[in-house]
C-alpha cells in the first residue's frame, strides 16, 4: 500500500474512532456541519441548476419504475394465487 493510501485509511479509522465517543447529539451536529460544508461548495449557476433538475426527474423517474414493476408483481402474484384455489 502506498504511503499516502496508508495515511488516508489511519485518518479515517480515526475519524471513526473520535465519531464513536461522540453523542448521538453531537454526531447529528457533526453531520449537520458536514451538510453545510457541502452545501457550500455544490456549484451554482443555470448549468448547475439544470443538472440538479435533470437528477430529481430522473430520481423521481425511477421511483415510478419501482412502483409499476411493484404493481405488475403484486398483480401478477393475487393472479397465481387465485388460480391454485
Amino acid at each position: 500500500m502506498l504511503p499516502e493510501a496508508d495515511a488516508f485509511t489511519r485518518s479515517i479509522q480515526e475519524q471513526i474512532r473520535v465519531n464513536q465517543a461522540r453523542t448521538p447529539t453531537e454526531r447529528f451536529l457533526a453531520l449537520c456541519d458536514l451538510l453545510d460544508a457541502a452545501r457550500a461548495m455544490a456549484p451554482r449557476g443555470p448549468e448547475a441548476r439544470e443538472r440538479r433538475r435533470r437528477a430529481l426527474l430522473a430520481r423521481q423517474q425511477d421511483r415510478e419504475n419501482l412502483r409499476e414493476f411493484c404493481r405488475r408483481l403484486v398483480a401478477a402474484g393475487a393472479t397465481n394465487a387465485g388460480a391454485g384455489v
